[in-house]
């Protein structure tokens, strides 16, 4: 399953973001100015440097990101349009990824055991996005 997160104007922030906290790969990015010249469509250039699409590796999953500029998409609604889940591998990678994700955001649920896991957490960061964090 891949999951897709847009976002207004900050795609490219959110993409280093995510790359520094989840110690990933750099993702591919295709920016609006990349793609193919149409004349019937032309790019503007107030638009030309936001993402068009972005693939990022998180564990075994492609999370997709781009920007969804206004008049091109439908308007962005942050918050809890979409929520991602990541399954740490130990409890420093759960604590380290959780306060990351935490700082300049807002803790829902603190880390902490649960009945279903020996950690669990929810997270909105600082993009808007709400993260549930594991560790089982």
């Amino acid at each position: 399953m891949d999951i897709y997160l847009h976002f207004k104007d900050q795609a490219a922030k959110a993409i280093a973001f995510y790359e520094k906290v989840f110690q990933t790969e750099p993702a591919q990015v295709m920016t609006f100015g990349q793609m193919p010249h149409d004349d019937e469509h032309p790019v503007d250039d107030s638009i030309k440097d936001l993402v068009l699409n972005s693939n990022l590796k998180i564990n075994d999953t492609n999370v997709m990101i781009s920007d969804s500029p206004e008049g091109m998409a439908p308007p962005i609604i942050v918050g809890n349009n979409v929520a991602l889940v990541f399954n740490a591998a130990s409890a420093d990678e759960a604590t380290d990824v959780f306060q990351q994700l935490s700082n300049k955001g807002a803790v829902l649920l603190p880390l902490e055991k649960t009945f279903w896991a020996e950690l669990y957490g929810m997270v909105k960061d600082q993009y808007g996005v709400m993260w549930h964090i594991n560790l089982y």
